[in-house]
């Protein structure tokens, strides 16, 4: 272990802190060193808050798709239901009341997006990494169609990516703080931990499967953060248990409609056919009994799609069939993956391909949704629920453009063609462009803690691979916004900048006790 002076301790007072300002060499008085190291992160908000009001306002009052007409029915004239996430219905329900209208939802977004983008840029440069080079990335995030345009979508998976992206600057923060002495005790370690419960928990709540991909992050960081593991552990735990005590207590007694069962069992009855089409002569006869009790066996093969789960279940009703079944045909896929797993492991690894396949699968989806919205909502416009919204809302689902439009659709389609889509819309290529980029500084530093970096990465990835029901691009969207920003770290220095060490319990951040280059 070596240390080197810091300032106060044999280091002129005035030598500036790499730590504070992210640059060397810059000099001045305390309070100008500090107010100087904002500039970029708030000059970085600017340009992005500017690039993504490009798309706000060419898309108002957003981009929609079926979801976006479930949304507002669900809270115009109900019922509510927890098939989709009821906190972001609550949003819409706000922006409608509040507004009279989705614009400020989507509105919102951008700031969220932006401020997320500008915190990296400090978060980054406390690791070494120029500050310039993270606030390149930030603009480049911004600005391409499908990230940019991503963002002022009304999905509940926008504010999903958004929380699940702010763990990877509270991360990056947090392992800047490390060493020195009880640095785990330092205020600005609890602030940082508490701000991680509150996206661990968005992540769960924004999506049906957002637990899945809370719990392995938080497993990844805990091996990999060092001392604070059990508090993150903790709030990872909280932030799961809060969401299912939500969704199997509160909800329903506040008369919320229960998740449709289609969404956790109908990728199992994709499983089911797909490894029926695939060998049929792996299935008993008491297996195709039970199968033939809820449609007849030609429609199990002829409905088989490797890549679709929704091809299976929505065909003949499938879903709806199967729904007084869902005991026995639950018994028949635990005994498929015991007997031959490689059928089911094989079925979602294919349905999954979203999730780590480069390339764009067969089924695969780009933008996922229509600038133009059809007459028939999204083949919505017959449910009961939607027929009987009142007629002003009818309003808010179409595209009100406010400047832009020509340019900002021409972007959007371009970015889709074949040549680019792979790189643009694959949040699996940008996975392994992250990893590489994290791999790489770790490897540099010999510091295995930034590692820790791609934890949600991993998590969302790991998830998509599992339990991906169709190959929508929105899936992997969180990596599609991560991944730009990692290349930043290719330009880190390749040595740890000298960290403030955390002040003692009872001493005032930054106190007279520095530490730096220390590794653990």
């Amino acid at each position: 272990m070596s240390r080197r002076p810091e300032s106060g301790v044999g280091r002129p007072a005035d030598a500036g802190d790499p730590d504070e300002t992210g640059e060397s060499g810059i000099s001045g008085a305390p309070g100008q060193v500090r107010s100087r190291r904002f500039l970029l992160p708030l000059a970085t908000y600017a340009v992005c808050q500017a690039i993504l009001l490009f798309w706000w306002g060419a898309f108002y009052p957003g981009l929609m798709n079926r979801d976006s007409v479930i949304y507002m029915q669900h809270v115009t004239t109900g019922p509510w239901s927890s098939d989709h996430s009821v906190l972001y219905d609550w949003l819409v329900l706000v922006s409608l009341r509040w507004t009279g209208d989705l614009g400020a939802l989507t509105l919102f977004q951008t700031i969220a997006m932006s401020a997320a983008l500008a915190y990296t840029v400090a978060a980054f440069r406390r690791l070494g990494v120029p500050g310039w080079a993270t606030a390149v990335a930030a603009v480049i995030v911004a600005a391409l169609p499908s990230t940019g345009s991503f963002i002022i979508f009304i999905w509940k998976d926008v504010p999903f990516a958004i929380c699940a992206y702010l763990v990877v600057p509270t991360t990056a923060h947090l392992i800047s703080l490390r060493g020195g002495p009880r640095w785990q005790r330092d205020r600005r370690v609890t602030g940082l931990i508490v701000a991680l419960f509150w996206e661990l928990l968005g992540v769960c709540l924004f999506r049906q499967d957002g637990f899945l991909v809370a719990g392995v992050a938080a497993v990844a960081l805990a091996l990999l953060i060092g001392r604070v593991r059990i508090r993150v552990t903790a709030v990872a735990a909280v932030a799961i248990g809060l969401t299912f005590l939500l969704k199997i207590v509160v909800y329903p007694a506040a008369g919320i409609v229960p998740a449709d069962s289609s969404l956790v069992y109908g990728p199992s009855w994709a499983d089911i056919a797909v490894a029926y089409a695939k060998s049929p002569s792996s299935f008993t006869t008491a297996d195709k009994d039970v199968m033939k009790r809820v449609v007849p066996l030609a429609e199990w093969k002829d409905n088989a799609a490797c890549h679709d789960a929704d091809a299976t279940d929505y065909a003949k009703d499938l879903t709806k069939r199967a729904g007084h079944l869902t005991g026995p045909l639950f018994s028949l896929w635990l005994q498929l993956l015991r007997r031959h797993p490689g059928l089911i492991i094989g079925a979602r690894l294919c349905r999954g391909s979203i999730g780590w396949v480069a390339f764009p699968s067969p089924g695969a989806v780009a933008g996922d949704y229509l600038s133009e919205i059809p007459s028939n909502m999204f083949g919505a416009s017959n449910e009961p629920g939607v027929k009987d919204m009142p007629a002003r809302y009818y309003h808010d689902i179409a595209t009100r453009p406010l400047w832009g439009f020509s340019l900002a659709y021409s972007l959007r389609n371009g970015s889709e063609s074949n040549s680019i889509a792979w790189l643009l819309w694959r949040g699996a290529t940008w996975c392994y462009i992250s990893y590489l980029a994290i791999g790489t500084l770790a490897v540099r530093r010999r510091d295995w803690k930034i590692l820790a970096l791609a934890a949600v990465i991993l998590g969302n990835q790991l998830t998509a691979m599992a339990d991906s029901p169709t190959q929508v691009f929105r899936y992997m969207a969180a990596p599609l916004l991560i991944g730009p920003m990692t290349l930043a770290l290719f330009f880190a220095r390749t040595r740890d900048v000298p960290r403030l060490a955390a002040a003692p319990v009872g001493e005032p951040e930054g106190g007279s006790q520095h530490e730096s280059g220390v590794r653990e």
